[in-house]
């Protein structure tokens, strides 16, 4: 009975175990990308939303970024994540943005924005996105990006957040399981 209870300890410990804190570096970045999250279904921007572009604002005059990168398509609603979030951010800074807006994932925002940095040879690159999620999102940079700083953005603490984070966590714990194993059977 205690060998069963610690194993489902662990299995539900794993999400935290397999993504530990990353460093709060911010800094100069050659591009700043700001992950996608949905507005709301009438297409007004969301509090998160508000809080990563705010969050972008602050980061690019105090560090002098050049560039910033809004990631996210229609993936909840009839809206893009990137547009809406874009146009705020020109409104408080005055400054254009590249827009990422098709992918649907956290996934598929570095899959696509890697191929974006690489057009225009951007190499330093940091992320930023809410605070329960950075961890997750810095697990996945890694592999699309070889210099990263995570910066992180303010967030309102809602239980269903932590469980969309932490049932995502194991999605992607389960597709990094599945490809490691398609690499051993080759």
């Amino acid at each position: 009975m205690i060998f069963i209870l610690l194993i489902l300890v662990l299995f539900l410990l794993l999400p935290v175990i397999c993504f530990p804190s990353c460093k709060r570096d911010e800094g100069y970045v050659d591009a700043l990308i700001v992950l996608g999250c949905p507005a709301y279904d009438d297409g007004t921007m969301s509090v998160t939303q508000k809080m990563r572009v705010e969050k972008a604002a602050k980061a690019v005059i105090q560090y002098k970024i050049p560039v910033c990168i809004f990631t996210g398509g229609k993936a909840h609603n009839h809206y893009s994540e990137a547009s809406i979030m874009a146009e705020y951010f020109t409104k408080l800074t005055h400054q254009k943005a590249l827009l990422e807006d098709k992918s649907t994932t956290t996934y598929e925002n570095m899959k696509y924005t890697q191929k974006l940095c690489q057009e225009h040879q951007f190499k330093k690159i940091g992320i930023l996105t809410s605070g329960y999620h950075v961890n997750r999102a810095y697990a996945m940079s890694r592999k699309f990006f070889d210099d990263v700083i995570m910066f992180h953005a303010p967030y309102r603490f809602t239980i269903k957040k932590m469980l969309r984070e932490y049932v995502s966590r194991y999605q992607y714990l389960y597709i990094e399981i599945r490809n490691y194993l398609k690499r051993k059977e080759k």
